[in-house]
């Protein structure tokens, strides 16, 4: 309760009182209903107490937050609030509960990231990144029940005109998630993606030609064998690394040392994903060939970064700051260095190992063995064991004798 004699405050006074056992409430003799409350704990903040017999207390903010004057002014605009008739209090309390029903988009996204995107899907770190990236700088502010269509398409526009391709259906395609999220949530009663589509443009052949994968060898071998590279040397191996197994980017630039069994005499060298890394949620193990057991020794001899004393693994292709190889800033950033913007992306490896072993023989069982498809079939899954490692490495063989003959790199592809 607030009782006591009123004392002048000053920010000597404030910064003097100390705290006691029960809450205090220090009455402030020149403004009426200004008070200083003081926590046990040390806490100290502004309040407003105004209602007579019925007295509510509303608090304006920490000793921290506003000065002796500061807060007399506030209590001076609810003094005369609460003359006029009103209830600052109950104002305050419609005026959160409004922003709780309706909030802004830039608020919502991280609703929809934390109680849809990250308990149902493995990739929301990629609705996260679009949303922040395409649709908070534009319409964040808004109110998600102001959003019109006309919103969305210029977002979609500034897409286009940013010379993206297939970034405004992607983005499209998230905004659909989240404002039918917020229609369940009952937050709008109508989404305004509604109605619109995005036309995605013809594909292009993402598999590269001959000459590409050679230049992409050449490119890489350059900066590995430079003394004073342009590029990381840990991006360039990955490159490599990418090139002979086909798999996933983000997989191979995160590749961890304990995931390394390079004196297996069961299976010979494998490498073996994780779970928690695959896109799927299911462990892949990758036989790794000569060329590919050559890659990763070379990595091991000269980049890798050796596991910290807090217990955390120790990566083959490490960055500058010593974590993994980020595939936008890392793996694309070399590409374009030595393609320019037009050239390939990371994932082209992966076509481009899929598309030689279908022309070398191989059918799709194969492929998806070495990829590390998901399937819902028996013999498409693909199992960690000697036999499937043994096929595995058949399949790869084939593909590194054709990387040799494209290429011209020596056995160990060192060349």
């Amino acid at each position: 309760m607030a009782h006591g004699q009123a004392v002048k405050l000053t920010a000597k006074a404030v910064e003097r009182y100390r705290p006691g056992e029960k809450r205090r409430h220090i009455k402030d003799a020149l403004t009426p209903g200004l008070y200083l409350r003081i926590e046990p704990t040390g806490r100290k903040a502004w309040y407003y107490r105004y209602g007579g017999q019925g007295a509510r207390w509303m608090r304006l903010g920490s000793t921290d937050e506003l000065d002796v004057s500061q807060a007399r002014a506030k209590a001076t605009e609810y003094r005369q609030a609460v003359r006029a008739g009103e209830d600052p209090a109950a104002e305050r309390q419609r005026a959160r509960a409004e922003r709780r029903r309706t909030p802004t988009v830039a608020d919502f996204v991280d609703e929809y990231i934390q109680r849809h995107a990250k308990p149902h899907k493995r990739t929301w770190n990629e609705d996260q990144r679009t949303l922040r990236n395409w649709v908070v700088p534009r319409i964040g502010r808004l109110k998600v029940d102001e959003v019109h269509r006309r919103d969305v398409t210029a977002v979609l526009d500034a897409c286009r005109d940013a010379g993206h391709r297939r970034m405004p259906g992607k983005v499209l395609a998230v905004m659909r998630r989240m404002f039918r999220f917020a229609v369940e949530r009952g937050v709008i009663e109508t989404t305004p993606v509604q109605y619109i589509s995005e036309r995605q443009p013809e594909s292009t052949p993402r598999a590269m030609q001959p000459e590409t994968v050679r230049a992409w060898w050449e490119a890489t071998g350059r900066t590995i064998g430079a003394e004073v590279p342009e590029e990381p040397k840990p991006v360039a191996l990955a490159l490599r690394l990418l090139l002979l197994t086909g798999q996933r980017p983000g997989e191979v630039a995160g590749i961890r040392l304990d995931e390394l069994d390079l004196d297996n005499e069961e299976t010979g060298p494998v490498w073996t994903i994780p779970a928690e890394r695959r896109k799927h949620g299911k462990a892949h193990a990758v036989a790794l060939c000569p060329m590919a057991e050559a890659v990763v020794r070379q990595a091991l001899d000269t980049v890798a970064a050796p596991g910290g004393e807090d217990g955390s693994p120790g990566l083959l292709f490490p960055n500058r700051a010593g974590g993994p190889c980020r595939v936008d800033s890392g793996l694309n950033r070399s590409l374009r260095l030595y393609f320019g913007r037009s050239g390939p992306t990371p994932h082209a490896a992966r076509h481009t190992v899929a598309t030689e072993l279908e022309a070398l023989g191989f059918d799709e069982q194969d492929i998806g063995r070495v990829l590390g498809h998901a399937s819902t079939t028996v013999t498409g899954r693909v199992y960690i064991n000697r036999r499937s490692l043994t096929a595995q490495r058949r399949i790869l063989g084939a593909w590194e004798a054709r990387l040799r003959e494209i290429t011209g790199a020596g056995a160990a592809g060192t060349e």
